[in-house]
């Protein structure tokens, strides 16, 4: 079966991808708005009942009815609004549906016993309705709103537990729409950019292995006619073919992932900054814990962005000074509990004698928590006793240290040990392994000049071995620089060139913080037009975009603005490009890593020597002619 022109295929792979992507964005939109407003309006019945209880309206609800109590009353009801934030009217309803006071006189002393949220709210719940003021006892709003959040809070005697009344709130729901409606507009953008951009990365993959289907099958046919006399000849084509193969699937692996981590470190960025912005004006307080989760969880995207960069493009790991009993103990430590809800009892012998090594900890762990997460996995369908035995020990003989993850699971098929190291390859059902943790850690323990292996264990389960070399740090090693708090400085100008509008408004709101002024160009070009114009302290600009790259930008201030390029910090999300390293490298400017962190921005301001000794003219740099 061939393509269709190719027209066929690629027109249902966009709206197979197209629908998932309006299914994820539908999803993520009405989860966030339902957040928002179940946020809001919680809120709203907390700062109610509040003001409820400063301003002792329970009391007054059953206290004696009279001339002079009433009055006294009235004036009380009234401060219920100075405590309220953008409440615009508050009713006061007795327990029989009357209107006890409201900042709209007229309301006062009538009845609605048909309004269903009120009756809600007399049966002690919160009931919130978003009503276009078409009701009777609306008649007094429709002139000055079109819509309005109404929110009847039940209040409670402190002596009895009983509803003895309801305070009604009624606010303008069109700051919490406009809110809503710009994070849907974020999440639909994010959904249908990432979606186009997967498309235009998986189809050439998808029709290049179907191609490659298509001529495996007529090979195969052909080599059957023929294979009573070319035996020995098709043997060997087909070990050359699979070796051809898995270096194209490794190789379009390693630019699929390389172009999926690239996207999304800048949504990631913006996630990360707005995130710590938030947490510095938020001290405390559930907000703040929330807040503290988000910045955990996106932390963790970051790393498993750089993980996928790791795996598709190799680099030196970053080392220090590791003990590596400690790693283990962290580890285990981490998933104690899927370990203790699964009864898997996990055994650590750990030798005595280890020396440090020179190595990565955050690769080491990673390749612990994979080994010992693959054990796990492996004994869920095990009998009890279920074990994981873990084992350090040092051998001077090849001065490499060992560590072993053995456990009591049903092992590893014959067939299959071989292939286990293979980019893809999984045993695990389909949905629950994507079959590139075991190829991530051998590429880990190599790259620090060590070896992993699969070890056959007696009695059934497997054992995973990894030796680890010392290794010796560097003869100059540099002590790490002691990070001093940020001392005051000068307000700068400074230029942001960022063609992701969220990327450019977190940096400016961050630079913001020290009382610089910036001013911020989402292209090149534009901000070739501002340096004319004026000089700035330090200038920001992204690596990659559209039209002028920046590397182009910087040859081009170079050549027309000369010295004006010594001001500039590259932004990138890709820093283990070859292309971009070498560029950074020649030129000696400095760069800031996306995703980054607020800190990391106001610090590299402070140490840039632009920051640290040198300044700026008031009038612009005469540009070459």
């Amino acid at each position: 079966m061939r393509f269709a022109s190719g027209a066929t295929f690629a027109i249902l792979s966009f709206l197979c991808v197209m629908a998932l992507a309006a299914s994820m964005g539908f999803a993520i939109s009405s989860l966030l708005t339902r957040s928002v407003e179940e946020w809001e309006w919680e809120n709203t019945a907390a700062l109610a009942r509040r003001e409820v209880e400063r301003t002792g309206v329970d009391a007054l609800l059953t206290a004696p009815r009279g001339v002079v109590a009433r009055e006294a009353s009235q004036r009380e009801f009234a401060r219920l609004l100075q405590g309220l934030p953008e409440v615009v009217r508050v009713k006061v309803w007795d327990r029989h549906a009357t209107v006890l006071w409201s900042n709209e006189p007229r309301l006062i002393g009538q009845r609605f016993p048909d309004n269903d949220e009120l009756n809600a709210a007399l049966a002690g719940d919160v009931s919130v309705e978003m009503k276009t003021l078409a009701a009777r006892e609306n008649a007094y709003e429709r002139g000055s709103f079109s819509v309005l959040a109404e929110v009847y809070v039940p209040i409670f005697s402190k002596t009895t537990g009983q509803v003895i009344g309801v305070i009604e709130v009624y606010k303008s729901p069109l700051r919490l729409l406009a809110t809503i409606q710009r994070g849907r507009l974020v999440v639909w953008s994010i959904s249908l950019a990432g979606a186009l951009v997967l498309y235009l990365v998986l189809f050439p993959l998808v029709r290049q292995v179907y191609g490659r289907h298509v001529r495996e099958e007529a090979l195969r046919a052909h080599t059957a006619r023929l294979e009573a006399q070319v035996t020995e000849r098709t043997q060997q084509l087909e070990a050359q073919r699979a070796a051809l193969f898995q270096a194209e699937k490794v190789a379009a692996m390693g630019q699929l992932l390389a172009g999926v981590a690239h996207e999304l470190n800048n949504p990631l960025s913006a996630i990360v900054g707005y995130t710590q912005l938030m947490l510095m004006r938020i001290d405390s307080g559930p907000m703040a814990e929330q807040l503290d989760r988000v910045a955990q969880s996106a932390e963790r995207c970051t790393r498993i962005v750089k993980n996928f960069l790791s795996l598709a493009r190799r680099h030196l790991p970053q080392r220090q000074r590791v003990r590596l009993n400690a790693l283990v103990e962290e580890a285990v430590e981490l998933l104690a509990y899927p370990f203790r809800i699964d009864n898997v009892e996990v055994t650590c012998r750990l030798g005595k004698d280890l020396p440090q090594m020179w190595a990565d900890p955050h690769q080491l762990q990673q390749v612990l928590v994979n080994l010992l997460t693959n054990a796990h996995h492996a004994m869920r369908a095990a009998a009890q006793p279920r074990r994981i035995v873990l084992t350090t020990r040092y051998e001077t003989a090849t001065d490499r240290v060992v560590l072993t993850v053995a456990d009591s699971g049903p092992g590893v098929p014959t067939d299959l040990q071989a292939r286990i190291f293979e980019p893809f390859f999984t045993t695990k059902s389909p949905g629950q392994g994507t079959g590139l943790g075991l190829s991530l850690c051998r590429g880990i323990v190599e790259g620090h000049g060590g070896a992993l292996r699969l070890e056959t264990t007696p009695g059934g389960g497997a054992t995973f071995v990894a030796e680890l070399p010392i290794g010796v740090a560097p003869t100059a090693l540099e002590e790490a620089p002691v990070v001093e708090p940020m001392r005051p400085t000068v307000r700068k100008t400074i230029l942001v060139v960022d063609d992701e509008p969220d990327v450019a408004t977190l940096l400016a709101e961050a630079l913001a913080l020290d009382g610089h002024q910036v001013d911020t160009v989402h292209n090149g070009s534009d901000a070739l037009e501002r340096l004319r114009g004026r000089g700035y302290h330090l200038i920001f600009s992204d690596m990659k975009m559209p039209g002028m790259s920046g590397a182009e930008f910087y040859r081009t201030v170079a050549q027309n603005l000369p010295g004006v390029e010594r001001r500039m910090i590259f932004v990138t999300g890709d820093s283990m490009n070859v292309t971009t390293r070498r560029f950074l490298e020649e030129t000696g400017a400095a760069s800031l890593g996306k995703p980054f962190g607020i800190d990391e921005i106001r610090r590299l301001v402070h140490a840039h020597p632009a920051s640290i000794g040198e300044d700026v003219p008031d009038a612009p740099v005469t540009a070459r002619s």
